[in-house]
């Protein structure tokens, strides 16, 4: 270990540089990574919850409403549905969404700031604002998220409660679970954990107030009939429809390198847990105990797959748990950066395996984290590093960071190729805004860390960086909205609707719009027959799943990406090469219930009610009344 400290670790000790440069550039990082994308993906679904709680009367044969949907388990519909009643629907969108945004870059700071100062604290809240949020398998889900959701409004609270624990505020800690509960139980149940798992001092403690969870928890299912269902396991037919259309909650669906991710979140939790010093050792304990009891949660639905700890999908828990962990890599780095040479070499190391985590890293990390656990906990490391084994090392881990960042630099400058037809309708800015979120977590760490040295080292830089940093802020926020094609179509929600479209397709009809779904939820207000989409609902309701099934397999040779049931389709649907032929449009209409079927590609030998466009430069849609094909034979009788 080396006796004298280096100048680098007294900059890392130095009082922390007042100026606003480094919260400029923390939220340019988050805006940059984070760019509104409009009402898309479950924001669709979220946002027609919000027009179901106006108006239901629409949506009472709508797939998603019909047996009940996850709006029970909510207040925030509440909440948009007022904003969208006083603002209309896209301001609303936006509004709550930046709300959220600045709701969650303060709460993720107020968390850090407990444990974490100066350098250490702006890195750890760039790398979180940066790094990917994505987490489950296929990344089905992330923290932070682009578009309007419960979730997105549940997570800052959740982050205020973990950091009211650790300042010991326990009832403001209550009160933000609460509002977190309330907004999305999901996403408040690891946060739960943390402040049971963190109140609760010495092991028998923990056990008492286990046990007494465990006893409540039990006359609460024995007292309450509806909660006695729930803890009743899923039967086959329910249980084998949900893994279809949900394989992502169900662990043994997962992919094996899908578990890298997790065990690396554990790997860096424990070992934070066993280097810490007294102070914040029951920090890392409780983050490391609520992953573990997520997955172990996750992992016991296989054996025993009762409905409630199923719909609660407890694998979730990986959200907070990705974030903690990036704390404590963050403390970890700067606890050995700061010692010697030695722990230098053992951080650019575990940085180099932390980027290549879906490879090899993980196993090399190993031996790399017990080397760190023996040297803050032990005192175990090499008194002097020999010159050609050090320089050796640092070449070797430059030449493996290097070659990462050398291929995300390569796909993330794809938008500045200004020939390929993906990118045509983007804007200069747009297309820089692209390559700025893409490339955003090896960009902004280093410019933090660089932005911190150059003004500790000289501090009349601070007016001019920050005001160059403003600059490039007032730059960012300005491209926060995504342009492109769900621009457009967002814009057409402006009008409010589509009075030809309204004249026939009538608020008790029930429609079947291909890849459509936002568009008669949102435009028309108006029930969808079907979707995959809506299919979401089946591990919350058992008549959902089973006539989710039975949907879209009516339509299902019309071919379309939405009409699928299952994630992973077993077999594929019609192929796009071959038109949808008007067998295909009298199979779907044999249900008696469909009225309306609105494709983008005409029907040879149908003739449509009529053709609209949404928009001006929008695509022409096909109106197809089903009553009259009802008088056709199934040509598909076979099929359901």
């Amino acid at each position: 270990m080396n006796a004298r400290p280096s100048a680098f670790r007294q900059v890392l000790a130095s009082v922390r540089p007042h100026t606003l440069a480094l919260p400029i550039l923390v939220a340019a990082a988050w805006i940059a990574t984070h760019r509104y994308q409009g009402i898309w993906h479950d924001g669709v679904l979220y946002a027609g919850q919000a027009v179901f709680r106006l108006d239901p009367g629409p949506f009472s044969r709508d797939l998603f409403f019909a047996y009940g949907s996850q709006d029970g388990f909510t207040l925030f519909t509440a909440i948009y549905a007022l904003a969208i009643e006083k603002l209309g629907l896209p301001v609303a969108s936006t509004l709550l969404l930046a709300t959220a945004h600045v709701a969650w870059l303060a709460a993720a700071a107020f968390l850090l700031r407990a444990f974490l100062a100066g350098l250490a604290f702006w890195l750890a809240l760039t790398l979180v604002a940066v790094l990917p949020g994505g987490y489950g398998s296929g990344g089905v889900l992330s923290y932070g998220e682009s578009f309007l959701t419960a979730r997105i409004w549940a997570e800052p609270a959740a982050l205020l409660a973990v950091a009211c624990i650790l300042r010991g505020y326990r009832i403001l800690a209550v009160g933000s679970l609460l509002f977190a509960a309330a907004m999305h139980p999901i996403i408040a149940f690891p946060a739960a954990l943390f402040v049971l798992f963190f109140a609760l001092r010495g092991f028998r403690q923990s056990l008492l107030g286990l046990g007494v969870l465990a006893v409540a928890v039990l006359l609460a299912f024995v007292a309450i009939p509806s909660l006695s269902a729930l803890a009743q396991g899923m039967d086959p037919l329910w249980q084998g429809l949900s893994r279809a259309r949900s394989p992502f909650v169900f662990l043994d669906l997962w992919q094996t390198n899908e578990f890298r991710e997790p065990l690396f979140l554990g790997l860096l939790l424990s070992t934070a847990a066993l280097a810490a010093g007294e102070e914040s050792r029951r920090l890392w304990w409780s983050a490391l105990g609520v992953l573990c009891a997520g997955m172990g949660l996750a992992f016991m639905t296989l054996h025993w797959p009762a409905v409630l700890v199923v719909q609660m999908q407890p694998w979730r828990v990986l959200w907070l748990a990705k974030i903690l962990a990036i704390a404590a890599a963050t403390v970890l780095a700067r606890d050995a950066w700061s010692t010697s040479a030695y722990g230098r070499i053992l951080v650019a190391a575990l940085l180099a395996c932390a980027l290549a985590v879906d490879g090899t890293g993980l196993l090399a990390a190993v031996p790399l984290l017990l080397l760190l656990v023996a040297a803050r906990r032990l005192a175990i490391e090499p008194r002097r590093l020999p010159a050609w084994l050090v320089w050796s090392a640092w070449a070797v881990i430059a030449l493996l960071i290097g070659e990462r960042i050398f291929s995300a630099a390569q796909l993330s400058a794809l938008p500045l190729d200004f020939a390929a037809a993906d990118f045509a309708r983007l804007s200069v800015g747009d297309r820089l805004a692209m390559v700025l979120r893409d490339a955003a977590w090896f960009v902004f760490p280093p410019l933090l860390v660089g932005a911190w040295l150059l003004i500790v080292r000289c501090p009349r830089s601070r007016p001019w960086l920050a005001l160059l940093l403003g600059g490039g802020l007032l730059f960012i926020a300005g491209h926060w909205r995504q342009g492109g094609v769900n621009r457009v179509a967002e814009d057409q929600l402006q009008v409010g609707g589509h009075a030809e479209l309204a004249r026939i397709i009538q608020a008790h009809h029930l429609t079947y719009w291909g890849d459509g779904l936002r568009n008669l939820w949102l435009v028309l207000h108006r029930g969808s027959y079907a979707s995959a989409s809506q299919a979401a609902g089946a591990i919350f309701s058992r008549q959902t799943a089973i006539e989710a099934e039975r949907r879209l397999a009516r339509v299902r040779p019309l071919g379309l990406a939405d009409s699928i049931f299952e994630r992973v389709p077993t077999a594929p649907a019609q192929s796009s090469k071959r038109p949808t032929t008007i067998d295909d449009l009298v199979h779907a209409c044999q249900d008696p219930i469909l009225d309306f079927v609105v494709l983008l590609q005409p029907v040879p030998g149908a003739t449509p009610m009529t053709v609209v466009s949404l928009y001006p430069s929008g695509p022409d849609y096909r109106v197809y009344a089903c009553a009259p094909l009802r008088a056709v034979p199934d040509p598909f009788p076979a099929q359901r």
